[in-house]
């Protein structure tokens, strides 16, 4: 790995953000300016390309595209789009484009550009059949409509998350996969120059930018001229580069350091939306179909403890399987499943788990309860691996036996044990904005296929049914009963339980002002950021 651009010198400025020592007077009062400086970012996951429909691609994809609207607090702005209007059916949807829009290789941002874009979405992005999207109609130069399958109160939330940002048709039509895998051409505020994998991205202002979103701080050019985004796998890394001066900003820091940092540097955490990172049982095959070792298993775990021991109270504790803290419509479950040994021993001897082997777990008809668990090392990071432990010993006491299998990124993006034959829980989360990511995590099939996202392997027509009568319920009151009863039931039959919130924690050195994270996906935007005190 190299670091040449992180070798320089830093002279630490205490900031007054998150209880750190205050700032001389002059610092305080610089005001925003242009510059050639570079800030140096320091990301944990490097993705295999710059957009898709992972969340890492995300916080790429914010740089470098632009979207039709912006989410700001639980507002949805203006973006790309200046206005729009709703059928009364709710299904189509009519953007009125800006006309000032201009990509960086020079074609124009218009109808035809939205509707060269979809194609790539449908391609680029697995599960983007669960946004109802259908398609754009053109219905003037610089006006569209969007149809869906079904209403989506939420879709302007998707269509502000990061992962529908817009290429240059040009780029699209001419390009080959690598480059716009490597190298896509946007509207955003900044521009690639170059990836060099293994190391990071190296990003350029773009000059012309001009149309920010309104709840961006500025509207132009980003302040600084270059942002070096390095991948660095190791949490302690990137705090040791922070603290020495050798980086201006850095994700995920070591929980460990998180009390000390929010005193000392500027810090920002955003608790995502969707899915926590949950445990989802197998129900299609194994011991886990059985309701009763799925609650014996919930219930032998004193989770909100080891949550408080590994992560420190830099993540909160989710109790939730389905929805984290921050999703509409949400439902707090925190105080189901509560540690009781008792309880779960006497659930299993219910389930005829009776007999023990030579190592203490239990048996039945000659086979131990013995529960796989493969995870993506990319996905659950150190610290997750270690509530992992403190899960895989803890379930011991009631014997249950928990194989924690790691995978390579590659190899968990490669479909390994992912299918039901190969696993009896999975754990994981999903990046998602909006209560019917329980369609995406329950529903056992997307345009008509196996859907990957359903790690339970649940399938129940239904439950199904239910779900998307609450997704299309347009009373306020009744969508939120009737999102309510869904998470209670599937927490009742403990389909999947809890375990932390996805929490995007930043820490930010204190000559740095300016940097935001966007409300609707916790995303960095940098184009707002400058020194106080420019690096020597």
């Amino acid at each position: 790995m190299k670091y040449q651009v992180l070798q320089r010198l830093f002279i630490p400025i205490w900031a007054t953000i998150s209880g750190a020592l205050p700032l001389s007077v002059s610092a305080q009062t610089v005001p925003p300016h242009y510059s050639d400086g570079t800030l140096v970012y320091l990301h944990e996951q490097e993705p295999p390309c710059l957009w898709g429909g992972w969340v890492q691609q995300a916080y790429l994809s914010r740089q470098v595209f632009d979207y039709l609207v912006s989410y700001d607090n639980g507002q949805i702005r203006p973006w790309l789009a200046a206005s729009w209007s709703e059928s009364a059916d709710r299904k189509t949807i009519t953007f009125h484009l800006r006309h000032d829009v201009k990509f960086t290789d020079g074609d124009l941002f218009n109808a035809d550009a939205v509707i060269a874009n979809y194609p790539a979405w449908q391609k680029g992005i697995g599960w983007h059949g669960f946004t109802y999207m259908t398609g754009f109609t053109k219905v003037d130069d610089y006006t569209v409509a969007l149809h869906l399958s079904e209403p989506n109160p939420e879709i302007y939330n998707v269509l502000a998350n990061g992962h529908y940002g817009f290429q240059s048709p040009d780029s699209l039509a001419h390009n080959s996969s690598e480059q716009k895998c490597l190298r896509p051409v946007g509207t955003g505020p900044w521009k690639v120059a170059r990836w060099v994998r293994g190391d990071g991205i190296s990003f350029v202002r773009n000059d012309d930018y001009r149309w920010a979103p309104p709840n961006a701080h500025h509207n132009g050019p980003a302040y600084l001229k270059h942002l070096e985004w390095k991948f660095v796998p190791d949490a302690t890394t990137r705090w040791g580069a922070l603290v020495s001066g050798g980086a201006d900003v850095i994700y995920q820091p070591p929980s460990a350091q998180w009390q000390a940092l929010q005193h000392h540097y500027q810090t920002l955490s955003y608790v995502a939306t969707g899915r926590p990172q949950a445990f989802s049982f197998n129900v299609q095959r194994g011991p886990f179909t059985d309701q009763r070792v799925r609650q014996a298993f919930a219930y032998a775990l004193d989770r909100k403890q080891i949550v408080k021991t590994v992560f420190k109270g830099a993540v909160p504790y989710e109790g939730n399987g389905s929805l984290s803290k921050s999703t509409p419509l949400y439902l707090n479950v925190d105080d189901r499943y509560s540690l009781n040994i008792a309880k779960a021993n006497q659930l299993l001897d219910a389930a005829g788990w009776t007999g023990r082997d030579a190592a203490g777990y239990r048996t039945k008809d000659g086979k131990t309860l013995d529960a796989r668990l493969p995870f993506i090392q990319a996905i659950i990071d150190q610290e997750g691996a270690l509530m992992l432990q403190a899960v895989q010993d803890q379930v011991k006491r009631v014997g249950i036996k928990l194989d924690l299998i790691p995978l390579t990124q590659t190899e968990g993006f490669a479909g390994a044990r992912s299918r039901p034959a190969d696993k009896e829980i999975s754990f994981g989360y999903w990046v998602w904005p909006s209560p019917n990511i329980l369609d995406i995590v329950y529903n056992h099939a997307l345009n008509g296929a196996f859907n990957g996202n359903n790690t339970s392997f649940f399938n129940n027509p239904e439950v199904e049914a239910q779900i998307l009568d609450a997704q299309r319920e347009p009373n306020a009151q009744r969508r939120q009963q009737k999102f309510d009863l869904l998470q209670k039931w599937f927490d009742d039959q403990a389909i999947a339980i809890g375990g932390y919130n996805f929490t995007y924690n930043v820490a930010i050195a204190n000559n740095i002002r300016g940097l935001w994270q966007d409300q609707g996906n916790g995303l960095l935007n940098f184009n707002d950021a400058y020194f106080v005190q420019e690096q020597p």
